[in-house]
């Protein structure tokens, strides 16, 4: 079909933005959904018509990555996406939320797209919130901080970026914390579906969209297209890192000179010789000139909340309160948590039964006191394995003794104290099984399937 662009891939989905000819690009669209229509009849698919030639790509790259959007969370520590609370909504939609009082609205963006452009709620609405980051690893540490964690609490929590794509990575990371920590509590969380791009289409005079949208392909930036140009330059208070004039456009590749930033920065008409001159070791984002940090703040314990999901058994309807071990039913199946990712089944059964290695089992037990068939949890999004398992003992009272024993004693399994307790979901639903082998389970590479 003749479409250039670019495009990354991963085990959470794909990204690409291309560029070709309003047929083209459509009779892609179309052929996607011709072949996998469970897959992709349900995509998001951004139309932009009117590109200059000189926007377009000139060939088509995929990259295939660990993250769609590098969050430095690849891996085990990858957000649960397919248990994300939050809704995507429409644009008109999201545009009456902003006016609601008791809501926040987070720009996750970088700061330098934020100066040049951004959602202002109106005057009563919601609160505005920029975590005023320089890339997106910083993103988790922002929202891990307890200054935002209390901003959140008991409001509606809103989203937007570009296109959406970042807010599905975001909100599930805040749908999982809110999940996993009792004292985080919002009233829902909100993103709009297609992102600035969409909410722009909707309302090209602007809503409450003020000065332009960054963009990362060849177009550079987007306004809302009622708007004038003068007004929109007005809108913003973005100005030259040189002169400190007011400017809203990135022209050129300047960036900061700090080693540890390297972001874009302005640099308007006037500057731009010297800047690429004698200025050049000298220029600095706004970030760096008032010495504005993040990435030292710490990131969530997101391996730690994924095993107590686990336990509680994934539970997405909301559910606030817990079990605890005296709450839940007595079963002969018991769960095991906090297991090290390098791990056999026999290690956890002698773990179960008080084997100590190098020391032996307590007086009157035997190895064959931790239990049989062993059941390692997978995440159902990833295949990722997280330190979870459940152990099948012969009959109920089997168990009891084995979560007793473990009260008493906590079993260390490579140098780790595990938690034990009933497993009372996977004794009911035989659809909670896990996976069963010697070792806990390896995901497969990215693609359609076997």
């Amino acid at each position: 079909h003749g479409v250039t662009g670019r495009g990354r891939i991963a085990l959470e989905g794909v990204n690409c933005t291309l560029t070709g000819s309003p047929l083209g690009a459509r009779a892609l669209c179309e052929g996607l959904r011709a072949w996998d229509p469970a897959l992709f009849d349900d995509t998001d698919f951004k139309l932009t018509d009117g590109l200059k030639a000189t926007e377009k790509f000139k060939a088509l790259t995929l990259k295939n990555t660990q993250e769609l959007v590098a969050y430095g969370l690849g891996g085990e520590r990858a957000p649960l996406l397919k248990q994300n609370t939050a809704k995507h909504i429409e644009a008109d939609e999201y545009h009456a939320m902003l006016g609601q009082k008791d809501t926040v609205v987070i720009d996750v963006r970088n700061y330098y797209e934020t100066v040049i452009g951004r959602i202002e709620p109106p005057a009563g609405g919601a609160e505005f919130l920029d975590p005023m980051m320089r890339n997106s690893r910083e993103f988790p540490k922002w929202l891990n901080a307890p200054e935002t964690k209390e901003k959140l609490k008991g409001k509606k929590v809103m989203m937007y970026c570009t296109g959406g794509i970042r807010c599905e990575r975001a909100t599930a990371l805040l749908s999982q914390m809110e999940r996993a920590e009792d004292e985080l509590e919002t009233q829902g969380i909100f993103h709009v579906r297609g992102g600035i791009d969409r909410y722009l289409k909707t309302f090209p005079e602007g809503g409450y969209w003020k000065g332009r949208n960054y963009l990362f392909d060849l177009r550079g930036e987007q306004k809302a297209e009622d708007k004038a140009e003068q007004e929109v330059d007005q809108e913003t208070d973005s100005y030259c890192c040189v002169c400190k004039d007011h400017h809203g456009l990135y022209k050129g590749k300047h960036v900061c000179s700090n080693k540890d930033c390297k972001v874009p920065v302005i640099v308007c008409d006037r500057c731009r010789k010297r800047a690429e001159s004698e200025l050049k070791s000298a220029l600095l984002c706004p970030l760096c000139e008032t010495g504005h940090e993040l990435r030292d703040l710490p990131l969530p314990d997101l391996v730690g909340q994924k095993r107590k999901l686990a336990l509680a058994g994934n539970d997405t309807a909301g559910a606030k309160k817990r079990a605890t071990k005296t709450d839940l039913e007595h079963v002969r199946w018991v769960h095991v948590a906090r297991l090290p990712l390098t791990v056999t089944s026999s290690d956890v059964r002698l773990a179960l039964a008080g084997v100590v290695p190098g020391k032996g089992a307590p007086t009157g037990v035997s190895a064959a006191s931790g239990g049989g068939r062993v059941e390692w949890i997978a995440d159902q999004d990833t295949g990722f394995y997280y330190g979870s398992a459940y152990v099948e003992f012969p009959g109920v009272e089997d168990a009891e003794v084995a979560v007793a024993r473990a009260a008493e004693a906590p079993p260390r399994v490579g140098g780790r104290c595990v938690r034990v307790n009933f497993a009372p979901v996977r004794a009911k639903d035989a659809g909670r099984a896990g996976n069963v082998g010697d070792r806990p389970p390896i995901p497969g590479t990215p693609g359609r399937g076997n």
